[in-house]
This record gives C-alpha cells, sequence and structure tokens, in this order.
C-alpha cells in the first residue's frame, strides 16, 4: 500500500472548520464500514509509455518531483501501544531509473522514531504530459536499533506483478472521483484516493497555505486511513491519520529547503547504495536484467 510514513495530528493554529469536516467524514465512514460498502470503483487512467515526459520538468504544484527539494516532517506515530516522536526527511533525488518505458525519478524517505532510524527507502515517481505524478515503484527497509531487520517493501512495475497509478492528479475538485494510484503486486490490495475539501487555509509548523487540497489515501478496502493536505509549491504539509490506519501515523510540515550540489549528490548516493543493498535481499526484483540507476548528468 502507498501511503507516506510522516505524522500530525489536530493541533495549536488548526482551522475549526477542518476538525468539525473531519469529524463528519469519520461518522460517514463509519456508518460505511459498518454496512460493507467500500465506495465506488475507482477511476483507472490507462498507463501509456508514450505519454510521459521527463519528471524532473516538475509541472505539477501539488507534488513538486525537483531534484534538491528536501522536505522535513515532524510528528507522531504509535509503535506496540506507545506513542512516540516521529520524523521523516524527504528528498527528491536525480537518481533516474527507467520503469517499464517510463524514465522515473526517485523520491528518498528517511524516517526515525524517538530519534532511531526507523526506515529508509524510495519511491520512483513519474510524470505524464497532463501534469499527472504516478507511482512506477520503490523499495524500503525497515531498521530497530539502528541495524538493518527487513525489507518492507519493493517493486518495480510490471516485473513485480504491480500495476502503476496516479498519485497526485494535474488538477482536483469536489467532482473528481476516487482514482486508483495503484498495486505493488497481485497479493497487494490496491490502494486508491479521493478530494475530502479544496481550497482550504490551513496552518501548519512552517506557515500558513492557502489553496490547499486535502485528500484521503488509503487501501480499497480501507479507504479511511490518513488524509493529506497538499499545497501549490510544496506539497504534503499535513497528514492526519484516520480511524483505518495502523500505526496512526500524524505529521506536519516542519521546514522546506533546496539542497546544494553536495547535498544533492549525498541523498542521490543513499539511494544507489539501497539499490545495490535490494540485489542482496531482494533479488527476485532486482536481478541481473535489472540494469543500475543513474544519477542525471
Amino acid at each position: 500500500m502507498f501511503t507516506s510514513n510522516v505524522k500530525n495530528r489536530y493541533g495549536n493554529g488548526r482551522n475549526l472548520h477542518l476538525l468539525f469536516l473531519s469529524l463528519l467524514l469519520t461518522v460517514g465512514l463509519l456508518i460505511g464500514c459498518q454496512s460493507g460498502d467500500e465506495g465506488p470503483e475507482p477511476t483507472q487512467v490507462e498507463f501509456d509509455p508514450a505519454n510521459f515526459v521527463d519528471p524532473t520538468t516538475s509541472s505539477n504544484p501539488y507534488h513538486p518531483l525537483k531534484p534538491g527539494m528536501q522536505w522535513i516532517r515532524g510528528g507522531t506515530t504509535e509503535v506496540g501501544s506507545r506513542e512516540v516522536p516521529h520524523q521523516i526527511i524527504t528528498t527528491m533525488t536525480d537518481v533516474i531509473r527507467i520503469i517499464d518505458g517510463v524514465p522515473a525519478v526517485a523520491m528518498l524517505d528517511q524516517s526515525t522514531d524517538s530519534g532511531e532510524i526507523a526506515q529508509i527507502g524510495f519511491d520512483y515517481m513519474a510524470l505524464d504530459k497532463d501534469g499527472n505524478v504516478w507511482i512506477l515503484g520503490g523499495y524500503t527497509e525497515d531498521y530497530e536499533g539502528g541495524q538493518f531487520t527487513n525489507v518492507n517493501s519493493v517493486w518495480l512495475g510490471a516485473k513485480s506483478g504491480g500495476e502503476p497509478g496516479i498519485l497526485m492528479p494535474a488538477t482536483v475538485t469536489m467532482e473528481t472521483p476516487r482514482w486508483y494510484i495503484g498495486t505493488s503486486g497481485p497479493d497487494e490490495d490496491p490502494s486508491v484516493a479521493e478530494p475530502v475539501a479544496i481550497g482550504e487555509t490551513v496552518t501548519v509548523a512552517f506557515g500558513t497555505f492557502d489553496n490547499v487540497w486535502a485528500i484521503r489515501e488509503g487501501e480499497i478496502g480501507a479507504v479511511d486511513n490518513e488524509i493529506k493536505y497538499y499545497a501549490p509549491g510544496v506539497g504534503v504539509i499535513l497528514n492526519e491519520a484516520q480511524d483505518e490506519s495502523l500505526h496512526q501515523d500524524n505529521f506536519e510540515l516542519i521546514n522546506l529547503v533546496e539542497l546544494g550540489p553536495e547535498g544533492l549528490a549525498e541523498a542521490s548516493q543513499v539511494v544507489l547504495d539501497l539499490e545495490a543493498h535490494a540485489r542482496e535481499v531482494a533479488p527476485k526484483i532486482y536481478d541481473e536484467s535489472v540494469p543500475a540507476a543513474e544519477r542525471m548528468p
């Protein structure tokens, strides 16, 4: 399932309208869950490699893909029954891989729980001519006590039996139907998304943002997983866990910077190192037929 690892919950400066709206949605969705209604079938856009462009042109303001952008988000997560501090650093690298005939750029996530590394991974993001941002693959490792424990997820498009989908459409209105984000493999439930509110003003630690899109995301059988708030030119500024969230991840944007050449090179090398490790621990996906990813020239 495609969900963010970063967190937040209702805090100071929150818009009471958003709180009231979220409560109404929770009640409505609980009624829907009790009746066994999984909601409408998601709209699925045909995947056509000829319709994609260089992702680093970053033409979708609600999900920037510009290499060097780095977001720091913080909040809480649940480990067992305990709520603990959580931070995630997300970096758009300049590592490019061709997946199913489409150029995709790696977005690196580095997550810590209570100050200790918990997960490191990346997603491969693509951009079509219409400005839709797609997710085509990814790899994530779990850590405990600073040591690698296992592969959390790994997929590279059709090679792993996955089916790509749109993470963030170019345009969203309240009339936009539920859409298909994709699935990482044949045994995984697909993830979907749908609008909750459009044009909101939201305040987080990093500042106040207008024209915010609130998007509910989750697996098709448990869509009430989380609501993400996207601001133009920035991307995700807030994540609110919902009733069906396993870890109750909550976060808000704390800082946004643009890395210089050295910082970008360092983040990109982390992705390349992760891919090298993936060849050892996930050889069914990262086998000899998969060429090495490369940094942009």
